[in-house]
């Protein structure tokens, strides 16, 4: 496990400290391209409440040394016949424009100069600085997605070089001014979380202690604990990120991004722990095969390859113009598939787990049943998202299903391993004491186990082994269990030469 945090605090430190291209609600900067059509912002503005305030300075040009030449300022909405049509098609400049003088959209379309609507000032005309400030109001029916573009379609070294400062506002309000319309209701619903997730910290590690006490606090469960620390500090890093674009209009997203991060580390613990139990570790053997473990560790390891390239594509290459949701793209898609792989591995596993261990049906069949649906939930809600929903709706539904799949798939596994008397499910048999507790070879002989996580003191024993095999074992029971089993010696060393633990007996 230590490599594991030595990778997980790598991935950490890169996110923190690598420069993440930003698109925020507040945009400061400078244009400097050769192309006539630059992709500017874009917003989604909720009914009749969006503001575009913004402020462009820029120094005009003459083609040919007489003709003026203005940056002109672009308005599309989401549409086929309009924005799909005009965002990197083979579509000249000219026809960009045009796309909304021909549908009577002049309003969308605002020539960066002095006019009755718009507010310009040239400072000198031997040194003409043009400074254009001004807001825009837009009455939508419903929540709409607008892309703003500037253009320069008659000066051929494309968009005169400006000083630009866009604040792209929904009221007033401190939880929707700064907050593209897909996304109100996120931060709110990140908080909630977050108290949720302390409430099941500290029922974590309430269990923990019971579980050290009755000596099963057994590594998977200490696995568990990682994911759900993780978990924590990623919706606090989340959180903090929504806040301070709430506050201020610009967004963190090295902040943003380590959140992301954890967020990935969480997922992969508790996917090598759901892989690991449905293997039967820690539940019905005390150890992985060479070959199970070298599979494994692959495995993990290229579904937490598949989620970093994810989170880097989406940080250097991600598009906003064209990509509206981080599983548009061929990463997202890549990280969904993954996950269906690893369930199809983690079926697998249960399956044979189940077909050599029957006394444990009861325990797999709703360990099973809970991890489908959540191993499934995520590719099947966004699946369902990218189809059936509204684009000015995706981001906070999905957010929503996502973070209520995460709790219930830890609250589960709490009520699993509850050490209770009344936990007819409690899957771990054997105490940590056991694994492999008399080697005298290479080879590790597990210790038998017959418990209950409130009876697991009736139970000890001792034995050598000899040669990588076992050559004596004594066991000893309470007398109470000695009476009711009437177990003889030669069937608990046939039971002991397999390299897994029994289940707890039915006498018990």
């Amino acid at each position: 496990m230590s490599r594991f945090y030595e990778a997980s605090l790598i991935l950490v430190l890169l996110l923190c400290c690598c420069p993440i291209p930003t698109n925020g609600i507040k945009l400061e900067g400078t244009i400097s391209t050769f192309d006539n059509f630059y992709f500017l912002a874009r917003f989604c503005f909720r009914p009749n409440n969006g503001k575009a305030t913004f402020t462009f300075n820029y120094r005009r040009e003459n083609v040919g040394g007489l003709i003026p030449t203005y940056n002109s300022l672009l308005m599309y909405y989401d549409g086929e016949k309009q924005w799909d049509a005009a965002y990197k098609t083979d579509l000249t400049c000219d026809e960009k424009v045009a796309l909304l003088v021909s549908q009577n959209d002049t309003d969308q379309l605002a020539e960066l100069k002095q006019t009755e609507e718009l507010y310009c000032e040239q400072e000198d005309n031997t040194v003409p600085v043009i400074s254009c400030t001004s807001y825009i109001g837009f009455q939508n029916s419903k929540a709409r997605w607008w892309y703003f573009a500037i253009s320069n379609c008659i000066n051929p070294n494309g968009v005169t070089t400006m000083d630009y400062t866009v604040e792209l506002t929904n009221g007033e309000s401190f939880w929707t001014k700064h907050v593209s319309a897909d996304e109100i209701g996120i931060l709110e619903t990140q908080i909630g979380f977050i108290g949720i997730l302390i409430y099941l910290l500290a029922l974590t590690a309430r269990v923990s202690v019971v579980l050290a006490k009755k000596q099963f606090y057994h590594t998977s469960f200490k696995i568990y604990t990682v994911s759900v620390v993780f978990r924590f500090l990623a919706t606090v890093a989340t959180c903090t990120s929504r806040i301070l674009i709430h506050h201020t209009g610009f967004e963190y997203k090295p902040i943003e991004y380590v959140g992301k991060g954890l967020c990935v580390l969480s997922d992969t613990c508790f996917i090598l722990l759901l892989i690991l139990l449905s293997k039967g570790w820690t539940v019905v053997k005390g150890r992985i095969s060479t070959q199970g473990t070298v599979i494994l560790s692959a495995s993990i390891t290229f579904y937490l390859l598949a989620q970093i390239i994810a989170l880097l594509w989406e940080a250097y290459m991600f598009d906003p113009g064209q990509v509206l949701y981080e599983y548009e793209s061929a990463p997202g898609f890549s990280v969904m598939v993954t996950l269906v792989l690893m369930w199809i591995w983690f079926t697998s596993c249960t399956f044979n787990t189940l077909k050599n261990y029957q006394d444990k049906k009861t325990f797999y069949c709703y360990f099973y049943f809970a991890y489908t649906f959540w191993f499934l939930a995520k590719p099947i809600v966004v699946l369902l998202a990218s189809f059936y929903l509204d684009d000015s709706y995706r981001e906070r539904a999905v957010d929503i299903v996502l973070n209520t799949n995460t709790f219930l798939a830890f609250s589960v596994f709490l009520v699993l391993t509850r050490p209770s008397n009344a936990n007819k499910l409690f899957p771990f048999n054997v105490k940590t004491t056991q694994i492999g507790i008399s080697v005298t070879s290479d080879r590790v002989v597990d210790a038998p186990a017959v418990f209950h996580p409130d009876r697991a003191d009736m139970f000890k024993a001792t034995g050598t082994v000899v040669g990588g095999r076992r050559d004596a074992y004594s066991v000893g029971f309470s007398s109470v269990l000695s009476n009711a089993q009437g177990i003889e010696m030669d069937q608990v060393a046939a039971s002991e030469s397999h390299d897994s633990f029994t289940g707890p007996s039915s006498h018990l």
